[in-house]
């Protein structure tokens, strides 16, 4: 006979524990297990939602750059359009400057420098009334001729009604075209109001010249129209010597007088004091002297 309490019944009784407890326990995995499918299913779904999220959000930036772009392209642009028609009177209208961009439409580079030119032309509105224009050379053939454009794009600075410069290949960034607007609007012509000062600047003026070097071209204001005339001059020539402009004059002094090293070698203009006659007289000077061998100290 064996007693209740023997290790048998013992064994018996802490076998049916066990199962329940087992059972207990394959509850608990398979509501786990429920609750984990359930948990992917939820990470599931919520991952689907951010993807199209994502692809939705894309999908509206796309379309609002697309918006931006022809916003762009129906005149939100500040940049004008002008035809050889339009052209002359722009120009004549802005006499503090216009930058002309001469483009085609199948131009790679032409494309390329577009936004750089906007951006370019805004940047320069918040500080100056310069203008920058854009003209399709399609349209314009008769510019095209008279300024003598024959590759795309092309800068054209104008300023005064007159065309100064054909601007560099390497001005075609934003900052590079502020740049250079920034030097181009700098005074062109240095004011001497008295004439004591320039004779005594003159000996210290000479000493920097050397052999090579273009001379530095002086007005004197014995009539009214040299000074504009200098002033263009020093606009047209700008970057290749200084444009100085004494009020004195005495008695003895030219309309204009070219300064070399030498005293000897100075040139004096007392032609007819338009605007182009002093530039006529000028560019073999100035391209005489630059062709100068330098000379020896």
């Amino acid at each position: 006979m064996v007693k209740v309490g023997t290790p048998l019944r013992q064994r018996k009784v802490h076998n049916h524990d066990k199962n329940g407890e087992d059972d207990a326990d394959d509850e608990i995995l398979n509501e786990f297990a429920a609750s984990d499918r359930s948990r992917k299913l939820w990470l599931l779904i919520i991952a689907v939602l951010v993807i199209l999220n994502v692809v939705l959000g894309g999908f509206h930036i796309h379309k609002r750059v697309k918006q931006w772009q022809a916003a762009a392209q129906e005149g939100d642009s500040i940049i004008k359009a002008l035809t050889d028609e339009s052209l002359p009177l722009h120009v004549a209208g802005h006499p503090n400057g216009t930058l002309v961009n001469f483009h085609v439409p199948a131009c790679t580079y032409c494309k390329k420098l577009a936004p750089e030119f906007e951006a370019a032309a805004r940047e320069l509105q918040k500080v100056c009334d310069t203008s920058l224009v854009s003209v399709d050379a399609t349209l314009a053939p008769m510019a095209l001729k008279q300024y003598s454009v024959t590759r795309f794009p092309t800068l054209l600075w104008f300023r005064r009604g007159e065309l100064l410069k054909d601007v560099s290949p390497s001005v075609r960034t934003a900052s590079k075209i502020v740049e250079f607007v920034d030097q181009a609007l700098q005074p062109a012509v240095i004011d001497f109001g008295s004439r004591s000062q320039f004779d005594e600047a003159v000996p210290q003026l000479r000493s920097v010249l050397r052999g090579e070097s273009q001379p530095v071209i002086v007005g004197f204001g014995r009539e009214p129209n040299v000074y504009e005339a200098l002033q263009q001059a020093g606009e047209k020539f700008r970057g290749s010597t200084a444009f100085l402009f004494v009020t004195e004059a005495h008695a003895e002094d030219p309309s204009i007088r070219a300064y070399f090293r030498d005293p000897e070698a100075d040139q004096e203009y007392n032609g007819n004091a338009g605007s182009q006659d002093v530039q006529n007289w000028l560019r073999p000077l100035m391209e005489k002297s630059a062709k100068k061998p330098a000379a020896s100290n």
